[in-house]
């Protein structure tokens, strides 16, 4: 992504973290360059200037442990491919990564493989996204952008929420929903709900 003259950058990250709460291992990629280390400082410098800092769980995971590596004052946003999974790829919502609970005890993971796995996995989710319907875009934007689980995602892609109502959701997805149906109720206390809802409706009927 290009913005004002210049290329946005993206890292991918994943950490590896004991069950007391330490930092064992860090991984990273961004453009041809890998990480792979324990030390936070190498890691802060690795990952300075970023636009963007993705990965697998890493909202309400890594970043309670790495967050700190990151300028508190600059205007990083965080994509997380775990929430994306499921809305991309309904029929198969954790695709090529194998875990979501990366706090495991018993077995050491690779920080910088699955690091890669996650840039491999957003590709894909960036290209999935941009196969679908205008008006799907529309909605899961809509829907979504209010949570961190999702905002950074749409940021990436330079998707912005517009105005949606119960009829643009009724009208794509007329014959596959009751007519009937409280959308609007939906919408108001249960978007995210409804935008997992309404993405697995959608592949049943591709």
């Amino acid at each position: 992504m290009i913005v004002g003259g210049r290329m946005e950058s993206i890292v991918f990250i994943d950490s590896e973290i004991t069950s007391d709460g330490i930092v064992a291992d860090l991984g990273a990629v961004k453009e041809n360059a890998q990480f792979h280390s324990a030390n936070k400082q190498e890691f802060r410098k690795f990952v300075k200037d970023i636009d963007f800092v993705c990965g697998h769980n890493i909202i309400h995971h890594d970043l309670k442990y790495v967050s700190d590596v990151f300028d508190s004052n600059s205007l990083i946003s965080y994509i997380d491919t775990l929430y994306i999974s499921p809305l991309i790829f309904p029929k198969k919502p954790y695709h090529k990564l194998l875990k979501d609970d990366k706090l495991q005890v018993d077995e050491l993971n690779n920080p910088l493989n699955d690091a890669i796995k996650s840039e491999e996995l957003f590709f894909d989710e960036v290209n999935a996204f941009q196969s679908l319907s205008s008006k799907m875009k529309w909605i899961f934007c809509a829907l979504l952008y209010p949570y961190p689980e999702f905002q950074g995602f749409f940021k990436y892609l330079k998707f912005k929420p517009y105005a949606l109502n119960d009829y643009v959701i009724k009208n794509e997805f007329e014959g596959k929903i009751c007519a009937n149906a409280d959308i609007g109720l939906l919408m108001k206390y249960y978007p995210v709900e409804l935008a997992y809802a309404l993405a697995i409706i959608n592949c049943a009927f591709v």
